[in-house]
Order: C-alpha cells, then structure tokens, then sequence
C-alpha cells in the first residue's frame, strides 16, 4: 500500500503540519500516532503492523549521492539528492519504518525542553559501545576504568547526556522491542572523583573506547587479513571527520575510533573494505569482489552505516 495513503479522520494537510511543527509538544501526539519535526515540510503516512505513523519530517536537498537519514530529540531528518523524486524518499522511508519509529519512541522517552538545552557529562551519563549503552559512574577506587556487566538490564534513565545515540541502531526490530524503552547491560566505572568536570569524564570515556577501539583493531585484523591475503603494515585510529576509515599505498590502515561505538558488523565492514584496497585502490568491480568474499552481505552493512551520523563527542 502506497506510503502516501491516509486513513479516514486521520488526513494531514500541509497547513495542519506547520500549526503542529510550531507547538512546544515538540513533535509527538502519541495518541494520534504522530511526529511532527519543527521544521517539517513533508508529511509521510509509514505503515506498520496494519497501522498508519504519521511523520512530518524536515527535508534538505542536498549535493550528495545518497538519500541519509537522521533521527534526533527534534524528530526525523531526511537529506537527499535534488534529482531524487518524493516517490523513492517514501519508498526508503517505508523500508526503514521500524527503524525510524523505534528511534522516535525511544527518543520521546527520554528528556526533552524546548530550548534542546545540552544534557552534562556527569556520574550515570550514558555512551554507546558496540551497538548498545554503557552507564557511567563515578568514584571508582581502583586505577582504570571497569568494565561491569549487569546482572539484569536497566533502562536508560531521562536527565542524562547520552553521547552516541545514532551508534545504537539494530539491523531490525520486533514490534515488541520497538516499544521498550533503551537498555543498559554494562557498566562501566570510572576512576574519577563525584566532583570531575565535564571534560574529565568526557576525556576518560573517550580513552577507554579508544583502547577498546585499538584493541578490536588489532583483533579483527589478525582475523581478517589472512583470510584476505594481505598485510597491514600499520594499524591506527583517526578523528577523521570525513571518512571512516583509509587505507594507504603502503599497507597502513587507519579506522576513525567511534566505530567501535557501533555494532561489531559495522566496525568488521570498514575493516574489510579498507584491507580490500590493499589489493585494490579504487571501488572497482574486483574490489567488491574482495569485500563479498569475506562478507557476502557487505551491502547491508554499507547501507545501515550510511544513516550514522554522530555528534560531536563534547557538544
């Protein structure tokens, strides 16, 4: 059913969608199954489970080659080409339905202020590592940060800076999971007193995923490269703000370091694309052949990847 179709008594005309988009509610008339991003200029009717989620979203015509999608306290945004009809953004839209309303749910459930006032780093702040949470807390005795896994899930608690949202997005979701709010099965206790500044936790956490970067680096390179017949002959991590990994003429890798906020699948994807231009540098048709060969499902890795898009990590 076209994505465009609308229920009876639950029509949304343009004029409707711009008195919504200027009301403090911010975005949600949950009652209504309805999202309305403040600058929305399009209105999408995505079905799922035999029911219509009415989204108005803000659209940005822009010089890129793909159609990207971003999720924020403010509702959906959806960047695309200028030659890219109205028919193939709702086609996408539709596709990643349950993606974008899970996304939406869980960000309602968390703080929200009209003046999208930043949330500090603080004692229970919250990062993403490897696709899912970790809980931050102060006052750990010890000297480096440990790792702690919970013995059962808590949610994620409204008031806390969360750095990462975007890193935390599974390939699929249950209609079940989609309404749960976030969860947390680690924590991770750093060696800071109750009292650190922002800057101090926000540097300590950076510190210990990029160990756990460096580490996962080294890891998944020893499993890979043999299997790819090549080499490295340097392995490091970038802050790279334009790509999210390179591979150079002389062997050496290097993968941005928030990658391992990710999923696993999609910090092994980088990996695999960039050790494949050991062999060939350029997006031949033989280099993909490269990529499919260690992962035949690359392209849903590349796509899923190309709807990340972090915050800075300081604000």
């Amino acid at each position: 059913m076209s994505v465009h179709t609308t229920p009876p008594g639950m029509a949304l005309e343009q004029h409707t969608l711009s008195l919504l988009a200027g009301d403090e509610q911010r975005a949600l008339d949950q009652r209504n199954q309805l999202w309305i991003h403040p600058k929305a200029n399009r209105t999408v009717a995505l079905q799922l489970a035999g029911e219509f989620v009415h989204v108005g979203y803000h659209w940005i015509a822009a010089q890129r080659r793909t159609i990207g999608m971003q999720i924020s306290a403010q509702g959906l945004q959806v960047r695309a080409p200028r030659w890219v009809g109205q028919a193939e953004i709702d086609a996408l839209l539709q596709s990643r339905a349950r993606w974008i309303v899970q996304k939406l749910r869980q960000l309602q459930a968390l703080p929200q202020d009209a003046g999208h006032v930043r949330l500090a780093w603080s004692d229970g702040a919250y990062i993403a590592w490897q696709g899912q949470w970790l809980r931050l807390a102060l006052g750990f005795a010890g000297r480096r940060a440990n790792l702690q896994q919970l013995s059962e899930p808590e949610p994620v608690l409204p008031g806390k800076h969360l750095a990462g949202a975007a890193a935390v997005m599974p390939a699929s979701v249950t209609e079940t999971e989609a309404q749960q709010a976030p969860q947390v099965r680690h924590v991770l206790h750093l060696p800071l007193p109750l009292h650190a500044t922002e800057d101090e936790i926000a540097a300590m956490a950076q510190r210990w995923l990029r160990q756990q970067a460096q580490a996962q680096l080294a890891l998944r390179s020893a499993h890979f490269a043999p299997i790819m017949g090549v080499a490295p002959s340097r392995l490091s991590l970038t802050s790279a703000n334009t790509r999210w990994g390179s591979a150079s003429s002389g062997g050496a890798i290097r993968l941005h370091w928030r990658l391992v906020q990710m999923d696993p699948v999609l910090f092994d994807y980088v990996l695999v694309h960039e050790l494949a231009h050991l062999h060939e540098m350029n997006h031949s048709a033989q280099f993909w052949a490269w990529v499919a060969q260690v992962l035949p499902d690359y392209a849903q890795y590349r796509q899923r990847l190309k709807q990340v898009r972090l915050e800075s990590w300081t604000l």
